[in-house]
């Protein structure tokens, strides 16, 4: 893969599919750690490839962005399973939602990023009581019922890339979705059909998708 460069006040988020072909698969599974193989081999079969899809794209940009061999890269993982590299400061995140995968990268502030499908949520408003903000839930009641998955999906993707970008989880509960002031969001859409956000500490950073070719 040919070099790729990162401005200071950047923060790329690359669009990919996970849908490959066999030979794009096996290319890309051979990249990845012992460790990372075991995981998938715990997962059902289409979210195993997935997995190995994501890591595999992951690890090719890292490799673009660091000049280290793809294969040759090593993960460390925060207290949430956030990961970081060992040997690099580059700030990187990953998200992805059915077929689509989002791979976000800066190179001088953490940085968050998350995607979904565009879908009916279950039991959208128990969801939202367990996880966010009592503003957003009284927001998502008086929004019309048609439009209220739309709307609860872009809180939630706000909501997941500001907590991945502070090194958090779901499961921190509701109090995580309280505004941070050194953290600001951006909403987009990277393809029809999905919404995403990404996130990063303070306010002067400029947001710039590319589209990877499979």
């Amino acid at each position: 893969m040919t070099s790729l460069e990162l401005m200071t006040e950047e923060v790329q988020v690359w669009v990919a599919s996970l849908e490959v072909r066999d030979a794009r698969y096996s290319e890309l599974s051979r990249t990845l750690s012992g460790e990372e193989k075991g995981r998938a081999e715990g997962m059902v079969p289409i979210l195993a490839r997935r997995f190995v899809v994501a890591r595999g794209i992951l690890r090719t940009l890292l490799s673009g962005f660091t000049g280290t061999a793809a294969g040759k890269l090593r993960f460390t993982y925060g207290t949430s399973g956030k990961p970081s590299l060992a040997d690099h400061d580059i700030h990187f995140n990953i998200s992805h939602s059915a077929e689509l995968g989002l791979f976000a990268f800066a190179p001088d502030r953490p940085v968050g990023v998350d995607v979904e499908n565009e879908r009916p949520v279950r039991r959208l408003l128990d969801v939202a009581q367990r996880f966010m903000s009592e503003e957003e839930i009284r927001t998502l009641a008086a929004t019309a019922p048609e439009a209220r998955d739309a709307a609860f999906l872009k809180s939630w993707v706000v909501r997941e890339a500001r907590l991945k970008a502070e090194g958090k989880g779901v499961w921190s509960g509701s109090d995580g979705a309280k505004a941070q002031p050194d953290l600001t969001h951006k909403l987009f859409a990277p393809r029809p059909g999905y919404i995403a956000a990404v996130a990063a500490s303070d306010s002067d950073w400029r947001l710039y998708t590319c589209a990877m070719k499979e």
